[in-house]
């Protein structure tokens, strides 16, 4: 079932009482908004990244191992 959600019309500005099919000053229709609108899944979701997947496996795996910590550049210069 549509769903009219306007205190005013959107097109002339004009104060709206519920469930109105058009304007009462400007005589356009109002916009329909869906209840129930499905959303889509994006592009990102439906696609993986594998770089990102085999970069994250990478550091997982290299945090565990002991590694030496270096100094920074700027800290050995000074």
């Amino acid at each position: 079932m549509p769903i009219r959600k306007f205190a005013f019309c959107p097109y002339c500005g004009t104060k709206l009482t519920e469930n109105q099919v058009t304007c009462p000053n400007c005589h356009r229709k109002l916009p329909i908004e869906e209840a129930a609108k499905k959303s889509r899944p994006s592009l990102n979701q439906l696609i993986s990244n594998p770089y990102k997947e085999g970069m994250d496996r990478y550091h997982e795996k290299a945090s565990g191992t002991s590694k030496k910590k270096k100094r920074s550049f700027w800290k050995k210069l000074l």
